[in-house]
């Protein structure tokens, strides 16, 4: 089981990193304020928004219901038409309707969602990592709560307790160190990282910590840029220096990462056409072009 899904926080007392926000919630959960609906924004991924809504639908005793507009189907109109309003029409109102990555919704979507979230059968909290994307108008009916990058201290501590309680205890403070400062305040991705690391012996658990270490740093942040913002132009410069060079680096890092398969996967195939344009003699410029784009576009690479 994926330790970030198994050590997922079960009640907001067990959220770190956002203490303000934590002691505003547990008011709702104690009665002393009305429940309203949340626009949740960090710039950060892995800060714990979605666990958040999770652990207050469960403080709270209500029903979540989650969908994830990064998804095709459900970021259109379509889907907000035929099964968000339904939905929110009937039904009894304690309860969570959780849209996460709601950023990626298209403005159509965003637009019909106007009337919904004020006349909705429940309260709507929806999460983003860019808050323009997200429609003033939207924003102006949720509370507005910005997310901090969780502190590196306080990731040590979540990553010692969890290397604890799956029979990992001997685990290096060092080790633990570089992992939180390779994640800087992304908590999930580096329970991710203990993940890997623990399940690693000798030389290969060895070489995955020299993986996250500073001359890599800058590509978790390129493939982020690619997966997640689809941003060619920002991509592109920083994939510098040697091309063959920094696309094995870019291979070394994804395949060693605690990324999805999917992503690995258009990491290899894209790497793997950019050595074959190399041995075939294409332009060194053209070949880092093509990688970016591989990278960027929505289909596999």
């Amino acid at each position: 089981m994926i330790w970030a899904n198994k050590f997922r926080p079960k009640s907001l007392m067990g959220i770190v990193g956002q203490p303000n926000l934590i002691a505003e919630l547990h008011q709702i959960v104690i009665g002393e304020l009305p429940m309203q609906h949340y626009l949740l924004f960090s710039p950060e991924a892995g800060t714990g928004k979605t666990s958040v809504a999770h652990a207050l639908a469960r403080d709270l005793g209500w029903q979540i219901v989650t969908f994830n507009a990064s998804s095709k189907r459900e970021r259109g109109i379509e889907f907000v038409e035929d099964t968000i309003i339904p939905m929110c029409r009937s039904g009894i109102k304690e309860r969570i309707f959780l849209l996460d990555e709601a950023d990626q919704l298209t403005d159509a979507a965003q637009s019909a969602l106007k009337g919904v979230i004020e006349n909705a059968n429940g309260y709507f909290i929806l999460t983003c990592n860019r808050l323009p994307k997200v429609s003033r108008w939207l924003q102006s009916r949720c509370q507005v709560r910005t997310f901090n990058a969780i502190p590196k201290q306080e990731m040590i501590e979540q990553l010692l307790k969890i290397a604890g309680k799956t029979g990992h205890g001997g685990i290096s403070q060092t080790s633990v160190e570089v992992i939180a400062r390779a994640h800087s305040g992304d908590l999930r991705n580096a329970i991710g990282a203990l993940q890997t690391y623990c399940g690693l012996k000798g030389r290969p658990a060895e070489s995955f910590l020299d993986s996250l270490t500073a001359p890599h740093s800058d590509f978790s942040k390129f493939l982020m840029i690619c997966f997640r913002d689809k941003d060619y132009s920002v991509a592109l410069p920083m994939l510098k220096g040697d091309v063959r060079h920094q696309i094995r680096e870019v291979f070394k890092y994804a395949v060693n990462s605690p990324a999805k398969v999917n992503s690995k996967m258009r990491v290899i195939e894209s790497a793997i056409v950019s050595e074959r344009d190399l041995l075939a003699g294409v332009d060194e410029e053209v070949v880092r072009h093509n990688f970016v784009r591989l990278l960027v576009s929505e289909g596999q690479a």
